[in-house]
């Protein structure tokens, strides 16, 4: 602290005033008055040399606040009378994120930083680049809305965020260009930190709708899960076997699911040089193409298959029906004898192998020994669920049972399944004229309900001590293709409850799903451009990386709403210039802090402490 003496023009005055130095957000030094201390002449009757005295006066203050920051005790000076002043926005605001200090330890935990600065300095774009990424994550995160709220918001947050409008637009299009070599780089990064496993991945699609009517080719009218009559895209999400998103791909609007895991699955092969690849998935994306493909290449899989399904034979179903051979489990998990009231599943495992006639990439028709186990699955709580499901059909049914708005049933389909025609004066032989009533079908009730709470896992896996198995493993082989079975090969054991519980990961996949649409807020979209739109997409897909990896790092006792909740409130007060008061603090957030090492948890912030505290963010471990 220091004084300065202002000469006034106007008087031939003098004026005092006490005045600190600071290290604003730009870095660099500045100065701001504390305290007015009056004219010297004032003075002049009190003390022979008014300057003299309150420079020695401000060497006191200056040793006293030295001595006070050493025991943490911060000295507030509050200017009443002070003015507020309006940022950009024409807003006054004292509030910034803190919240977005663990984030930013993901990105350069993962060296996404390093990934965008290396490409960058090549562009001579005007502008940080690498800092508008870590701009798009943060409000993806922490405020989630379109590309014009992450510019207004930009001043929100501690880190210099210098960006025009224009550049935003810019940048997010320069970003989606880097969307393959960031997928390469983060497969690395994710191996070396979080040993991703390249054996199998999960697969599955939804849609991202747009507030638009036109078509134009990329978003099109097609089958929405929503059921919204608007143009769509559809994106598909593969994540590793551990749950991390690993890739993604979006196609046109109107493309059919069936379509979409092939070159999925052929990206996935070059870009992560996998040798062989276990894909999960759910029967939607699976045709008899894509068996084909996945056995030509020697790769496993699992799906799922509905008992009522028309691809199963009438021999399978009675198997699957037949309740002996099962395991019966109940509540606690343990074996029983038979099923009773307390069997909650069951399984057994129904083994072929045949040979089947396939196509390979060069149309060449060929006969390939294919084997394949199919675990028939029964569970009380998909039985007690497809009753409840079957209720409002069953009802509808007996309304019209009751009702003479139809004499005969023409279709099958929702809940004239239940219904049949019943002909009133027929001996067996087709006429013209009849009397017909629509009666309730029991028997259609019986027979479906027979099925309930009955899947089937369709899988070509197989494990070590598989039939006449004497093959050993080569060191560091962690699975083949074994040409006699037309299976793969893992080296391990393989149960069927193993496999059933590779099925169940699917349920990963479904949650990022929602944690996309509900908490990173991926759709409605409001960028048009198709380079745009990748752009979008590669930062959602960044975002659920790192709230994955928040989750982890946090050892999954929170959940990505206890997480984004605790972000999202974390915030500073300036109550001072250059000083912070912290308004919200919980345990995510200590537990977050503990494990980054970042100590997050202070009651006051000066600027000099936010420095250390997001250099810290980019300490490497």
């Amino acid at each position: 602290m220091h004084i300065n003496v202002i000469p006034e023009k106007k008087t031939g005055r003098k004026l005092m005033v006490f005045v600190e130095t600071f290290t604003g957000e730009d870095r660099k030094q500045h100065s701001r008055t504390v305290e007015k201390i009056g004219y010297v002449d004032e003075y002049l009757d009190r003390y022979d040399d008014p300057v003299a005295h309150f420079r020695e006066e401000a060497k006191k203050r200056t040793q006293e606040l030295k001595e006070n920051t050493k025991g943490n005790i911060i000295n507030l000076s509050l200017q009443k009378d002070g003015i507020m002043r309006f940022n950009e926005n024409g807003e006054y605001d004292i509030k910034i994120h803190y919240g977005d200090a663990f984030i930013a330890w993901v990105i350069h935990r993962l060296r996404l930083d390093r990934f965008v600065d290396s490409r960058r300095k090549y562009l001579n774009c005007g502008y940080n680049l690498t800092n508008l990424m870590r701009l798009f994550i943060y409000e993806r995160i922490l405020s989630p809305a379109s590309k014009l709220n992450n510019w207004k918001n930009k001043d929100s947050y501690y880190e210099k965020m210098n960006f025009t409008q224009a550049q935003i637009y810019s940048g997010l299009q320069q970003l989606g260009e880097y969307k393959e070599d960031m997928l390469v780089h983060l497969d690395k990064v994710m191996k070396e930190l979080y040993g991703r496993q390249t054996g199998y991945g999960y697969f599955d699609g939804t849609n991202v709708y747009y507030e638009i009517e036109d078509e134009d080719g990329f978003r099109e009218k097609g089958c929405s899960k929503e059921h919204r009559p608007l143009p769509i895209t559809q994106l598909g999400v593969m994540l590793d076997s551990n749950g991390f998103p690993m890739s993604y791909d979006v196609w046109a609007g109107n493309t059919n699911d069936c379509i979409m895991l092939p070159p999925a699955v052929k990206r996935a092969r070059e870009k992560f040089d996998m040798k062989h690849m276990i894909y999960v998935a759910d029967k939607g994306f699976y045709s008899g193409d894509t068996i084909a493909d996945i056995i030509i290449n020697h790769d496993g899989y699992v799906i799922s298959n509905s008992v009522r399904g028309k691809k199963i034979d009438g021999e399978i179903k009675k198997k699957v029906l037949d309740r002996s051979n099962y395991t019966y489990i109940d509540a606690a998990g343990k074996e029983q004898e038979g099923f009773n009231e307390s069997t909650q599943f069951m399984y057994k495992t129904i083994e072929t192998i045949s040979n089947r006639n396939v196509t390979d990439i060069k149309g060449d028709k060929k006969k390939v020994k294919v084997g394949k186990q199919l675990i028939a699955f029964w569970s009380r709580k998909y039985d007690e669920r497809a009753k409840m499901d079957r209720m409002e059909t069953l009802e509808k049914a007996l309304l019209k049972s009751h009702t003479s708005s139809k004499s005969k049933i023409d279709n099958t389909y929702g809940s004239n399944r239940f219904l049949s025609t019943e002909i009133k004066d027929g001996e067996g032989n087709v006429v013209e004229n009849y009397n017909a009533t629509v009666k309730f079908n029991q028997n259609a009730v019986d027979d479906v309900e027979e099925l309930d709470g009955f899947y089937i896992i369709e899988s070509n896996l197989a494990g070590i001590g598989w039939y006449d198995d004497t093959q050993p493993f080569e060191e560091g082989q962690t699975c083949r293709w074994r040409e006699d079975w037309g299976m793969l090969q893992l080296n391990r054991k393989l149960t069927a409850l193993d496999i059933i519980g590779i099925y169940r990961g699917l349920w990963k996949i479904e949650d990022s799903f929602r944690t996309m649409k509900s908490f990173l807020k991926m759709r409605p979209v409001f960028v048009w451009s198709r380079k745009s739109l990748e752009g979008h997409f590669l930062i959602c897909f960044l975002s659920l990386l790192i709230m994955r990896i928040l989750e982890f790092e946090t050892g999954n006792e929170f959940t990505t709403r206890h997480l984004t909740e605790s972000l999202r409130k974390a915030f500073l007060a300036e109550i001072s210039p250059g000083v912070y008061m912290t308004l919200y603090y919980d345990v995510v957030l200590m537990n977050l802090s503990r494990k980054m090492n970042l100590d997050a948890n202070q009651m006051v912030y000066t600027q000099k402490d936010l420095q250390k505290l997001f250099a810290r963010t980019r300490k490497d471990s």
